[in-house]
């Protein structure tokens, strides 16, 4: 087997592998037996055709194409470890040339690397939202409005609102609608039935009935109707309003009977929202910290590693889809967004996933940041209590995952408390 290992280049080095007949022949041969199992062929029980006759049926580059993998399988790890190379992720195979010689190139990446710029130089530029109380009000107002209810009314209908209809729709004297007891949801610029009738029953009252003509639109389902005149006529059966709730102790009592008054509801509120600005205020600072070290920061990560992260990124995407029965090409048309736009985005994002995690691995390093045994077993314990019905990873690894999880918040918050000390000296 004739090895040709080319200089590195962009972290990342191919190997040039002509592959030896015999090894090539082995598999050519294991290939076409498993292909006379699978097929009847005259004058032999399946599995005994000889070779040559499998080659003069189905061709050697059938037969070959049916071998690649286990010969890669078993070339590759041997080549690897002759060169002694550490790689982040699978390396990648290209065929070069099939005769008369088989010949194939390893791109093998490299582990990345990176130079972290003066993290120590970095200030904090988010600041934590305010709570004031227009924002508690915002907040407990959201609150009513989730409880609202919609009742039987005697008002007319206005926007937004409910109203039970009868509704029938005719063209050249042809009934092409007829909704019964149907509940319209009253809104400007509804498309709801068709463009146009919540307009023209707004203000509409109970027992009343209107009689309207509406020009349908070009893209209408129906095309013998697009951009066709045709008549409505709406009778309302019952017209509902939204009732919220007021603020009162007889309303908290229905929601939580442990709350005590209007300002025990007020404080709880206060103490959640505060609760969220903190999450926010550390996401936010924690992403604007790690940004401006990237830009300070320099970087060799090879493409394929890059590739290779991206495409995990698609296929749990594409997994989570799935779930909702959505096929991948609708997915990309609810978000506007073309294949290659897509793929071109998560490498983007893969890239900066992999600058972030380099970074965080060589704080670890610089500042021998450290996981203590108490906080492993600490978080074991409660990983362990969540996932107990689940198949975890054995003892050892899984306190590896926790013990490297746990140094990398430490890398984070550290970043973050020299950030909020550079910028405590600035203001001084």
């Amino acid at each position: 087997m004739n090895i040709d290992v080319k200089p590195e280049k962009n972290k990342q080095v191919d190997i040039e592998i002509t592959i030896d007949d015999f090894v090539v022949n082995k598999h050519l041969k294991t290939a076409a037996s498993k292909i006379s199992q699978s097929v009847n062929i005259p004058g032999f029980r399946k599995g005994k055709a000889p070779y040559s006759l499998i080659e003069s049926q189905y061709g050697k580059d059938y037969i070959l194409e049916n071998s690649l993998d286990p010969i890669i399988q078993e070339v590759i790890p041997t080549v690897l470890d002759e060169q002694k190379l550490e790689y982040p992720c699978a390396p990648k195979v290209d065929i070069l040339e099939r005769e008369p010689k088989l010949k194939i190139n390893l791109m093998v990446p490299l582990m990345p690397e990176v130079e972290v710029g003066d993290y120590k130089s970095i200030k904090t530029k988010v600041s934590k939202e305010r709570i004031t109380k227009k924002k508690i009000e915002e907040t407990i107002n959201r609150i009513l409005e989730s409880r609202s209810t919609w009742e039987s009314s005697e008002s007319k209908l206005d926007f937004p609102g409910f109203a039970k209809i009868n509704l029938t729709a005719s063209y050249e004297g042809k009934e092409i609608m007829n909704e019964h007891e149907f509940d319209f949801y009253a809104a400007e610029n509804s498309n709801l039935i068709a463009p146009g009738v919540a307009e023209n029953i707004k203000g509409i009252s109970k027992n009343e009935k209107k009689k309207f003509t509406l020009t349908l639109p070009l893209d209408w389902k129906e095309e013998d109707l697009q951009g066709k005149n045709v008549k409505f006529e709406v009778e309302c059966l019952d017209i509902q309003e939204k009732v919220t709730p007021k603020l009162s102790d007889e309303f908290l009592k229905e929601i939580n009977p442990d709350i005590k008054g209007i300002k025990d509801f007020q404080d709880q509120i206060k103490k959640e929202i505060t609760a969220e600005n903190d999450y926010k205020y550390n996401l936010d600072l924690e992403t604007q910290i790690i940004d401006d070290l990237i830009k300070l920061s320099k970087f060799q990560i090879s493409e394929i590693q890059i590739q290779r992260s991206a495409d995990l990124i698609i296929e749990d995407r594409m997994r989570s889809i799935s779930q909702y029965r959505m096929e991948f090409d609708d997915y990309l048309k609810a978000i506007n967004k073309s294949r290659e736009e897509f793929y071109q985005e998560s490498l983007e994002s893969s890239e900066k996933e992999l600058q972030k995690l380099l970074i965080i691995e060589e704080v670890i390093k610089l500042e021998n940041i450290n996981a203590n045994k108490k906080d492993i077993d600490d978080e074991i314990k409660i990983i362990k209590e969540q996932y107990k019905d689940q198949n975890l990873a054995d003892d050892e690894s899984l306190k590896k995952i926790v013990e490297n999880n746990i140094k990398r918040r430490k890398s984070v918050e550290h970043l973050i408390n020299v950030a909020k000390s550079s910028s405590k000296n600035r203001k001084k």
